[in-house]
């Protein structure tokens, strides 16, 4: 079982009919760990990197980077009610290259940092299949929201992704299943979005603005979501990731006024 997330009665029918032994979690994000209940005999698989917050709502507040106290309890009560989090207690870090078999079946983990530091891929070589997991390649593009996000680590992922070889390309979120010929134009379509979004804001600072009146131009989103305590944080965080970068570029300069274009 691979992110038991997605279909509830497909799922129970499985945990009744079928002996699920392991369960393997590309990255600690609530919704792909949505049925892990359905399967408390199994032993988990989850990323080395990220191994706490399988244990820890703390340690999923910190990879978040929370620290608005309404944040914090919507998020508790959130992952209680709607993802049903527990502690997992049967559970193993795996690392990148790691090989795991079943009878004829192999699972590859590929690393594929960047979304999260431990977001990994699946690819399975015998049937030229890939589990992408977050590298949804959807029409909003890629996400990279949490503090522990890192966009130049995304990057150098989906360069990664590029030269892996499957028949099938699967992804945990929108249309699912690609042919090569999607997977190469989706992949495309993630770089271009980050490239806009960074002209984009480029194109704003050439009159200073600080971080809070970025949020409210919605770079990412294109609009208010509610809550919007929950969606200013994320938009924050990204917008944030591409302003380091920038000031590491020496394309911005941050001043009293706020970021604006160097020179």
């Amino acid at each position: 079982m691979v992110d038991p997330a997605s279909d509830k009665d497909f799922l129970t029918r499985l945990a009744r009919n079928r002996g699920v032994a392991r369960v393997f979690i590309s990255h600690f994000h609530e919704d792909h760990q949505k049925y892990n209940y359905l399967f408390p005999e199994a032993h988990f698989h989850v990323p080395a990197p990220e191994a706490a917050a399988f244990t820890s709502m703390e340690a999923i507040f910190d990879l978040m980077g929370l620290e608005d106290p309404r944040y914090l309890e919507y998020w508790r009560e959130t992952l209680v009610r709607e993802f049903r989090f527990r502690p997992l207690k049967n559970l193993t870090p795996y690392e990148p290259g790691r090989l795991f078999q079943n009878g004829e079946v192999i699972l590859e983990i590929i690393r594929a940092p960047g979304h999260t530091p431990g977001h990994s891929c699946f690819l399975f070589p015998h049937q030229e299949l890939i589990f992408l997991a977050d590298v949804d390649l959807s029409p909003f593009g890629p996400w990279y929201g949490d503090a522990a996000s890192d966009l130049d680590a995304l990057e150098a992922t989906l360069d990664r992704l590029e030269h892996i070889r499957a028949r099938t390309y699967l992804t945990a979120h929108e249309q699912g299943v690609f042919t090569p010929e999607e997977f190469e134009m989706g992949l495309a379509h993630f770089r271009r979005v980050i490239r806009d979004r960074e002209a984009r804001l480029v194109e704003l600072l050439k009159t200073p603005h600080t971080l809070s009146q970025l949020v409210a131009r919605r770079l990412i989103y294109g609009k208010v979501k509610e809550p919007p305590f929950v969606y200013d944080h994320i938009e924050a965080q990204m917008v944030d990731k591409h302003l380091e970068r920038l000031l590491r570029r020496g394309v911005i300069i941050s001043t009293p006024q706020g970021y604006v274009v160097a020179g």
